[in-house]
């Protein structure tokens, strides 16, 4: 406990660290309330889970599309700027939205691709960082950290978001009032560009520019690396479950926000703010306690996340719903954080933008594929049954990922200190 006290005060006085963390927290908090606000725009506009989960869908589509390349791309490119320009890319489609909704909804899909294909560079270019301005024995507690912005957004982000979209609703009339809210999101893409105008990152090393061909070859070693190495290779599959149980439920929270509690934004932004509360738990648990486990964390996290799930079929009560949110966001953090330590812990240095390129892609994959069957099935056979079988699903799925011997040689990572299984 002494020892990781100590990390995490290390951590604390890191000046480039404390950059990332500090705008990737701004930007969290501005995408809450992009989130809650869109969520009521579209519900106010159709009432429809199934319009929500193709809005869900548009948001996906750009990892899917160009994730590999933001790999590479992370891979050669000062990381630095890509942060910058992609917090600053994303400053006129958010503003659009409000503005053309009411016109068109594809023009609100459209938007949100656009947003979302400036935020993908974004993501890879922050986690491909976090090994450049810490030191290994650190990585755990930097992951945690890093990992508890979006639960933090979620605690603070959320709440804030329900109340004041309601709020501002209230005063300023429903077009208004979303429109200053995705203002407001605007704002935080700026302020982060400006804070991570101060992050100097170490020089990495980077592969010359060359040709297409020279472009194919990193893709192709990035996915090579990926596919053969077998602790990578399994706890990608395994990762995928959470996303995949996750873009499920994501469009049947607005129906359940709306429909089974009846309470609307503030229902809505507070089961978030549950993810939140509970992600901030499990993260900064990982974070004082170590994770010594990899493997057993990422599948013991996934089974709570079923459980929960299955509980939020039982019950219409806000808090005690809010309560089962929370302990999904334990669980997530039990996935994430593991599953991020074991990439890092077995990929070279060089390789790491390709490899959570690559990752990102599967994983807004699998939450493309589960929007749609989200908003579709809770349409058409309600938001309490499709809730009830996800989880169920999910505990099945955790069952049998324990099974895989891969799983549980993760266990050994933390401690190794030469060569890692499979390398």
């Amino acid at each position: 406990m002494r020892l990781q006290g100590k990390r995490l005060a290390l951590l604390i006085g890191n000046r480039n660290f404390a950059a990332l963390w500090a705008s990737d927290l701004i930007a969290t908090l501005g995408d809450r309330i992009h989130r809650v606000a869109l969520a009521a725009l579209i519900w106010h506009l159709t009432g429809s889970l199934m319009d929500a989960g193709v809005a869900f869908i548009a948001s996906s589509l750009p990892e899917l599309a160009l994730g590999p390349l933001a790999g590479v791309a992370v891979d050669r490119w000062d990381r630095r700027k890509i942060m910058v320009a992609s917090d600053l890319a994303r400053v006129a489609p958010v503003l659009l939205i409000p503005i053309l909704a009411p016109a068109s909804l594809w023009a609100v899909y459209i938007l949100l691709f656009l947003l979302n294909t400036a935020s993908i560079l974004h993501r890879p270019a922050k986690v491909a960082s976090i090994p450049s301005v810490v030191p290994s024995e650190q990585l755990t507690a930097a992951n945690s950290f890093s990992s508890m912005v979006e639960s933090v957004g979620d605690l603070a982000g959320y709440p804030m978001a329900g109340i004041g979209v309601g709020l501002l609703s209230g005063w300023l009339g429903t077009e208004t009032g979303l429109t200053a809210a995705f203002g407001g999101t605007a704002l935080a893409y700026v302020l982060s560009a400006l804070i991570l105008l101060g992050l100097r990152l170490p020089p990495v090393e980077r592969p010359e520019a060359g040709s297409i061909r020279q472009v194919w070859e990193d893709l192709v070693a990035g996915l090579r690396f990926l596919a053969r190495h077998p602790m990578v290779r399994i706890n990608t599959v395994v990762l995928l479950l959470g996303p995949f149980a996750a873009g499920i439920a994501m469009p049947l929270l607005i129906g359940y926000a709306y429909q089974v509690i009846g309470r609307e934004e503030f229902a809505y932004g507070m089961l978030n703010f549950g993810i939140g509360l509970g992600s901030v738990v499990g993260a900064g648990g990982l974070a004082l306690l170590g994770a010594r486990r990899l493997g057993t964390l990422v599948v013991g996290g996934l089974a709570l996340m079923g459980a929960a799930i299955l509980g939020l079929a039982s019950t219409s009560h806000l808090w005690g719903a809010v309560l089962l949110m929370a302990a999904t966001g334990v669980g997530n953090m039990m996935v994430v954080i593991p599953s991020v330590t074991i990439v890092h812990r077995c990929t070279p240095g060089h390789l790491l933008g390709r490899v959570f390129g690559f990752r990102s892609t599967l994983i807004f994959t699998a939450l493309i594929v589960a929007n749609g069957i989200g908003g579709w099935a809770g349409d058409t056979f309600g938001v309490l049954p499709v809730m009830a079988g996800t989880g169920a699903g999910l505990l099945v799925a955790a069952v049998l990922a324990a099974m895989v011997p891969a799983s549980r040689q993760a266990d050994a990572l933390e401690a190794a200190t030469g060569s890692v299984p499979g390398d």
